[in-house]
């Protein structure tokens, strides 16, 4: 403790810069659809935790099912493939036993030109009939990806906060619907005089108090993100850092305090 002047005043030595600010998840994050349609299944509530990849709810998607599989049925049609396969094989052995004979002046060379040719033209169907199985398939993985994104998927696990249509209503794409957030990572994003952060970067160690209640047990957490500029009118500096929130007991929202 320090003293100060006549008058004895006692002036406490400070011992860290603070940072005010307040907290938000690290992922929270507002889930819409890429293709407009009618909500046909809501399979979440609120407060419900999700897994990565869970299906939230899916629009109508007859007709997209109706043509996935009409592609998958046209893909798997191959009985003219094998037939000029079959062809090809039969004509490519009559061949091969014709060219012997032609020297010795067993066949006509008129026959064998033809045999030729029209292994030709076999072998010319059939090569266009495999590129157009390989358009098939990729127009079947275009037809199962418009079916996909009738579908909404969680990308992170997490707790649903909000679901702003329900079934039966339309939504319209880049629309927000679901709203999940995962409180396991927390991010305190606080502003302070550049003077006072002037040893902090990212790396740093610091500890967060939140609440009113300085005296409060403080949590350990990391800076990811310190400004290189101050805000020209007020001078202080954004810094960030981030902490642990496994057991989900800090809510995110609540004001605190950095000190280092």
């Amino acid at each position: 403790m320090l003293w100060c002047g006549a008058a004895s005043t006692p002036v406490r030595a400070q011992t860290g810069a603070v940072a005010n600010g307040v907290t938000q998840a690290v992922q929270e994050l507002k889930l819409s659809m890429t293709a407009a349609g009618r909500i046909e299944a809501l399979m979440v509530r609120e407060g419900d935790r999700v897994r990565p990849g869970q299906v939230l709810l899916h629009l109508d998607r007859t007709l997209e099912s109706l043509e996935v599989r009409r592609r998958q049925l046209l893909l798997q049609d191959e009985v003219r493939l094998l037939d000029l396969r079959d062809r090809e094989q039969v004509l490519t052995a009559q061949v091969a036993a014709l060219r012997p004979l032609l020297a010795s002046g067993g066949v006509a060379r008129k026959q064998l030109e033809d045999e030729e040719m029209a292994l030709r033209a076999v072998v010319a169907e059939r090569r266009m009939l495999e590129a157009a199985k390989r358009r098939e398939a990729v127009e079947l993985e275009l037809a199962a990806e418009a079916y996909e994104r009738r579908h909404l998927r969680s990308p992170i696990g997490g707790v649903v906060t909000r679901i702003a249509q329900r079934v039966g209503e339309s939504v319209s794409p880049n629309e927000p619907v679901i709203h999940v957030v995962d409180v396991s990572r927390v991010r305190f994003l606080g502003t302070a005089p550049a003077g006072a952060v002037a040893r902090l970067k990212a790396g740093s160690t610091v500890t967060i108090r939140l609440g009113q209640d300085e005296g409060g047990r403080g949590r350990p957490a990391r800076v990811t993100f310190v400004s290189p500029v101050a805000d020209p009118s007020s001078g202080l500096v954004e810094v960030i850092a981030e902490f642990d929130n496994v057991d989900g007991s800090v809510r995110p929202g609540v004001a605190g305090r950095l000190s280092y």
